[in-house]
């Protein structure tokens, strides 16, 4: 099977995250990051994790139930229950919802990639769930190449491009100029 390698763009949206231990609250911190609207159910999620997200994630002390998922765009189970993560995928499934059953590959709509970031560049590494941590060691490797300071690059280069798509039609001169920000002239691609 070959995945589809897209960003998804989480501004504003609902998210549910069902559990709320270690797993859990990388994927809660994640999708806060992205800017989504985060909704946590738990039966007994620790005050340190409450204490950590504070205001910024609506919590439900209690277990999941399928009401759950009305207006989720995006579902993480990350359970240690089999069978209540299987329930939440196929629930998501028959409602068109975009899941994932941490470390059940067959139970998942999408994968998460080791990602190295830069500032707004970012380089995201999947194995299409064969091996997480093959990507991971592939994600390192690229981050040793990537020097940290490469975001005020990617800022620089943006102005330029914004610049350039606003004074210059569409055509061959535009795509050059669009080109040279990032490869000078006589350095082929």
């Amino acid at each position: 099977m070959n995945l589809f390698p897209i960003f998804l763009k989480l501004e504003g949206r609902q998210c549910l995250v069902v559990g709320g231990g270690q797993v859990g609250t990388q994927k809660i911190s994640g999708l806060l990051d992205a800017g989504a609207k985060v909704t946590v159910v738990d039966p007994s999620p620790t005050v340190a994790v409450r204490e950590f997200f504070g205001n910024r994630v609506v919590w439900h002390e209690r277990k999941y139930f399928p009401g759950d998922l009305d207006g989720i765009y995006l579902v993480i189970a990350a359970t240690s229950d089999a069978r209540v993560n299987q329930q939440i995928f196929q629930e998501a499934q028959s409602r068109g919802i975009l899941a994932n059953v941490v470390d059940v590959p067959e139970l998942c709509d999408f994968y998460y990639p080791a990602v190295v970031r830069r500032g707004a560049l970012v380089v995201a590494v999947s194995s299409q769930g064969e091996s997480p941590h093959l990507a991971q060691r592939v994600r390192d490797e690229i981050s040793r190449l990537l020097p940290e300071e490469l975001d005020e690059a990617v800022r620089r280069i943006g102005d330029e491009r914004r610049r350039i798509l606003r004074e210059h039609a569409a055509g061959p001169e535009r795509v050059q100029l669009l080109r040279d920000l990032v490869y000078p002239r006589g350095v082929s691609a």
